[in-house]
């Protein structure tokens, strides 16, 4: 296991704790009576755990920073975008909607000269405008 991967169970199995504790050790007893309350937690606690798991999981994905930009093609024209300035090394953060929920990635930016539009990198990799 190389040395992200490992970072990352790491950051995963305090997630799990923390969930596992926030559900039941604690004040638990008092907070969480009913099936919905209980239910309602679960859900809760699930939906955390899931994005995080997107999260790390779309921030392995190559096509966060392509190297090429043949890889990074105009979602209008096709063709392939340049990056918008020569500084513009940062990976720039967005709020994507899921069916978990909101989570946070980073994707290199381009910039299109044909259509004049700025996109993003992973517009195919993870599944956006299907």
């Amino acid at each position: 296991m190389d040395g992200a991967n490992k970072a990352r169970r790491e950051r995963w199995m305090k997630r799990a704790e923390a969930a596992y504790q926030q559900m039941f050790e604690g004040n638990s007893e008092e907070e969480l009576v009913t099936l919905t309350q209980r239910e309602n937690m679960a859900l809760l606690i699930g939906k955390e755990l899931t994005n995080f798991l997107l999260e790390e999981h779309v921030a392995t994905d190559p096509a966060a920073k392509p190297q090429e930009a043949s890889t990074a093609c105009c979602p209008k024209c096709g063709q392939p975008g340049i990056l918008p300035s020569k500084t513009s090394k940062a990976l720039e953060e967005r709020t994507m909607t899921t069916r978990a929920g909101q989570i946070r990635i980073q994707r290199q930016r381009w910039k299109c000269p044909k259509c004049r539009i700025i996109f993003f990198s992973a517009r195919q990799s993870i599944g956006l405008g299907d």
